[in-house]
């Protein structure tokens, strides 16, 4: 059940009325909601269904143990390697048999290895992540061990289950038991609804229509158009994702959870640490907290900490997708972390020692009187053209960085790294040998391009304004408004929706 359909309409409409009836009281209120979370996940399939609940079953009596039993180690280890093996058989079971069959027939070696049809249960990636960040919070006496109900609820909440966003468990069951749930604004939640809807249907709608055949036979297409498909799944993956933020956050809002940022105008960046910060940041801090820090973060030394940079960015890469392609994703970024680590520690080293010749020289520049002409004009220069390149410097920094995550992400939409590499040498072929007539160069497809940059540099300020223009304005207005929004969003999207990108994780 994706959510700008109809069916989804209805479901939620009947799921608000009752729960707004049910909000101030906790228990009743808590059965309900694990209801609707139930039948919500139920609509993929009763499999995935009774395979979560035992999961769930199987999990909550390691987390009684680790909070009952004075060792807790051989609990959590446990715990960690049974999702890990349950993520890694339904997700890469067919990974891990093709590579072992390659690795045998190079060596030679006959072999009978039973191939399975092994379907991957929808959101099994997020579950597990938030039942592994359970399971270590409560190791770390950060959690308490909640009630069997509570921890259903929080592990199958719908809004969140098939894509997140990973929320923390702690700040979740704070809300759960409390009779005064979260006091959202209707405006906020209003745009929020419509900016998800804009989003998802209406431009990542359109610009699916152009990631999908150049990524699987990217020999067909000219140079040009498959550096058109390169930007547009840049600006696909953000507004589908992002889309579905907004829409996972409304939905929160109204059943009393305040919303998880996820995403703060993350082609703003202007390096990869950068980016990390605005992109998927629930996954982004799960990933620095649960497994980066547990490495050893930066704590010891310098060396160690980029190792443990490219370690998680590998680890984050393969979480995505059973393929190289996808550990080749993670790779890059981990290399691209590791060098912007790297020249961030120079700079820092660099002006301690530039400090003292600093000093020396503001000391010569206030006596004037002992530099000769030549000298001040010099720096002056220095001085316009320090002030020139403050200016120039972060809007190069923006498009490199832009421009390297396009590049990944060449890695990331491709069904292996042998097409991935198709893919960059087709795109920087511009030999007149290749007669390939460009099928991309469409007027609509640049305004969606310079639609989706406003959006992503002043998107929060658009909606912000928008915000106070509902607030200030009487019932009328709002109903004209938000009408004339809807009804722009609607004409303008499909008859058909495809589904979310992160629902294949």
């Amino acid at each position: 059940m994706l959510f700008p359909t109809y069916e989804f309409l209805v479901f939620f409409i009947i799921t608000f009325a009752c729960i707004s009836l049910l909000k101030k009281h906790v228990n009743t209120y808590k059965y309900f909601v694990l209801l609707i979370n139930i039948i919500f996940y139920s609509f993929f399939g009763l499999k995935f269904l009774e395979l979560l609940i035992i999961n769930i079953i199987i999990n909550y009596l390691i987390l009684e143990g680790i909070n009952t039993n004075k060792n807790k180690l051989p609990f959590l280890i446990s715990g960690i390697l049974l999702n890990l093996s349950y993520l890694g058989f339904f997700k890469y079971y067919n990974f891990f048999i093709d590579s072992l069959q390659e690795i045998f027939n190079i060596l030679k070696i006959s072999s009978d290895i039973q191939i399975l049809s092994v379907l991957v249960p929808v959101g099994i990636s997020f579950y597990t992540f938030r039942i592994i960040s359970h399971l270590i919070d409560s190791y770390k006496n950060q959690l308490p061990c909640p009630k069997f109900l509570d921890y259903l609820v929080y592990i199958t909440y719908f809004p969140q289950i098939a894509s997140g966003p990973i929320a923390r468990a702690k700040e979740f069951y704070q809300q759960l038991n409390s009779d005064q749930k979260y006091n959202y604004q209707t405006e906020r939640v209003v745009i929020l609804i419509i900016s998800g809807l804009f989003k998802k249907y209406t431009l990542s709608s359109f610009l699916f229509n152009f990631t999908q055949s150049p990524f699987q036979i990217p020999e067909q297409y000219s140079s040009f158009d498959l550096i058109l498909a390169a930007l547009a799944y840049s600006c696909y993956i953000y507004v589908d994702f992002s889309g579905y933020s907004d829409l996972a956050n409304a939905i929160s809002s109204l059943l009393g959870f305040p919303p998880v940022p996820n995403f703060n105008m993350p082609y703003c960046a202007q390096s990869l640490q950068d980016f990390w910060r605005r992109w998927h940041i629930s996954l982004s801090q799960w990933l620095r907290d649960y497994l980066y820090i547990s490495l050893g973060g930066s704590r010891k030394g310098y060396w160690r900490k980029y190792f443990n940079l490219l370690m998680t960015m590998v680890i984050g890469g393969f979480w995505h997708g059973a393929g190289l392609n996808f550990l080749i994703w993670g790779f890059l970024h981990g290399i691209g972390l590791v060098v912007t680590h790297l020249w961030q520690d120079l700079i820092k080293n660099f002006k301690k020692q530039k400090q003292s010749h600093q000093d020396s020289l503001n000391h010569h520049i206030i006596v004037a009187s002992k530099i000769s002409h030549r000298q001040v004009f010099i720096g002056w220069l220095r001085f316009y053209f320090q002030r020139i390149t403050s200016i120039l410097r972060p809007t190069f920094a923006c498009i490199l960085t832009f421009s390297y995550v396009t590049l990944c992400w060449i890695f990331f939409n491709t069904s292996n790294w042998e097409t991935s590499l198709k893919f960059l040498q087709q795109m920087v072929n511009t030999s007149s040998n290749i007669e390939v007539r460009s099928q991309f160069n469409v007027w609509q497809l640049y305004i969606t391009f310079i639609i989706i940059f406003i959006m992503n540099f002043y998107g929060d300020k658009f909606s912000g304004y928008l915000q106070n223009i509902l607030s200030k304005s009487n019932l009328i207005i709002q109903t004209i408004l938000i009408s004339t929004l809807l009804y722009t969003v609607f004409r303008l999207g499909p008859n058909t929706v495809p589904p979310f990108v992160y629902f294949g994780f």
